[in-house]
């Protein structure tokens, strides 16, 4: 992904205007208060990279929260964000609507971490040892050796998502899911993902897997399989 111009010039500082050249009719117009924190949270939205001097814009901008009767109410949440960025000059430039909109719908719900907190769950792998006799149900029962394997089930990225992450102004954003979530799989950076995937198969082949059943339901609850 390519990067904002300020973003691929080092130049974090021109964040405070995020497009001054453009908006400001002299040096003393540059941007202070909520203008200027917009601009700063529209640009460090943008990156993976996240140094002290976001610290101010991201702190207003994740501090923007709308409640109701039930608790956090989303919609009204993204809305006060995305009313937030608008109020960046540069918000109305050519392509940054889809930006702003793009940011408000996806900041802090698209990394890696996030991804595998909220859609995490537990896998099993197993095969069966032997049979036993049930003299409840006069049955020979399966006996079964299990583990359970930290997953996470999500494997595609919502739509709002790629809209945030894969965009031609941001800059390592991008994330890949690695392995199965039947055995294991989970997100990671794209700018890590080979040597994420070789790892993960490295651990999950050979003799780990060998002779082994994986499956998202227990072997030892009847009717699961």
């Amino acid at each position: 992904m390519q990067t904002l111009p300020v973003l691929r010039a080092g130049a974090l500082a021109f964040a405070c205007a995020l497009a001054p050249a453009a908006h400001a009719t002299d040096s003393a117009d540059l941007l202070t208060g909520i203008p200027r924190l917009a601009c700063e949270a529209t640009l460090c939205l943008s990156s993976s990279l996240r140094p002290g001097e976001c610290s101010p814009s991201l702190d207003h901008y994740f501090g923007i929260k709308r409640f109701n009767r039930r608790g956090l109410d989303w919609d009204a949440t993204v809305a006060a964000r995305r009313s937030f960025l608008g109020q960046c000059p540069a918000a109305a430039d050519p392509g940054m609507p889809e930006r702003v909109e793009a940011i408000s719908h996806g900041a802090g719900k698209c990394d890696a971490d996030y991804l595998n907190r909220s859609y995490a769950d537990t896998a099993y792998k197993w095969r069966k040892r032997g049979y036993r006799y049930d003299a409840a149900t006069g049955n020979q029962e399966p006996v079964y050796e299990v583990q359970t394997l930290s997953t996470v089930t999500l494997t595609q990225l919502p739509t709002w998502c790629v809209a945030y992450n894969d965009h031609d102004w941001t800059y390592e954003l991008s994330v890949r899911y690695v392995g199965r979530p039947t055995m294991g799989g989970r997100w990671v950076k794209a700018e890590d993902y080979e040597a994420a995937k070789a790892r993960w198969d490295a651990d999950h082949g050979g003799q780990w897997a060998q002779g082994w059943n994986f499956s998202m339901s227990d072997p030892r609850q009847r009717g699961s399989l």
